[in-house]
């Protein structure tokens, strides 16, 4: 799946799961109780102990379904380490030129993490297509709304402290979509395995996503 492919489906579907910390034994039940949700973008950052291992254990079992990637790539060797896995994308929260070439060189669509428009823009050059603002709660809608408007050669996604209540806002503000984790996959619910209340939650956000676009 080439870079372009995937950045189609973060806009067409405007959500990506993160999945960090958590057990390989439940990491499938995870994946498909989301995609029961509606999500198709799924991400296993790279500081969950095993995360290559449950990457290629994604792709193996949800193939033809959901869009696997690395998430906390702050290295070029994590990317290859990632890409070995199958991981279809990277998602980083800084702008690292060497994460960036790597993943442009392989024809593979990095989301690299954003604040100013210096970084933005640092990244565009660097051939980003998507930029996740990261944390977006730090920016804010508003002032995502102001850099869109003088940035308009590359897509927003935002992440972190993103909610139910404020997705409109962002999406409004011109980002294509969201990266949520923990509000989503919440501790509580792993602990008890309450794969429905999980696939519940992430019907939620993305009923919002859908609505706020609507």
């Amino acid at each position: 799946m080439n870079a372009e492919v995937v950045y189609e489906s973060a806009r067409r579907h405007g959500v990506i799961a993160i999945v960090r910390g958590v057990a390989p034994d439940v990491i499938v039940e995870i994946a498909e109780a989301l995609y029961s949700g509606g999500i198709r973008l799924l991400e296993v950052t790279c500081n969950t102990p095993g995360f290559a291992d449950m990457i290629a254990l994604l792709r193996d079992r949800t193939a033809g379904r959901m869009v696997i990637g690395a998430g906390t790539v702050i290295t070029a060797a994590l990317c290859e380490q990632a890409l070995a896995a199958g991981a279809q994308y990277m998602v980083a929260p800084d702008v690292n030129p060497d994460v960036i070439r790597y993943c442009v060189v392989h024809n593979v669509a990095i989301f690299p993490g954003a604040q100013t428009a210096t970084e933005i823009l640092a990244a565009a050059r660097l051939g980003a297509r998507v930029v996740k603002i990261f944390p977006a709660s730090a920016v804010g809608p508003g002032g995502i709304r102001q850099l869109r408007g003088p940035i308009d050669t590359v897509d927003f996604l935002a992440v972190g402290g993103v909610n139910l209540d404020n997705i409109g806002e962002y999406i409004a503000a011109g980002c294509i979509g969201i990266g949520i984790g923990g509000s989503v996959i919440r501790r509580d619910i792993v602990a008890r395995r309450d794969w429905p209340a999980l696939a519940a939650e992430a019907a939620r956000y993305v009923a919002a996503v859908n609505d706020s676009r609507g």
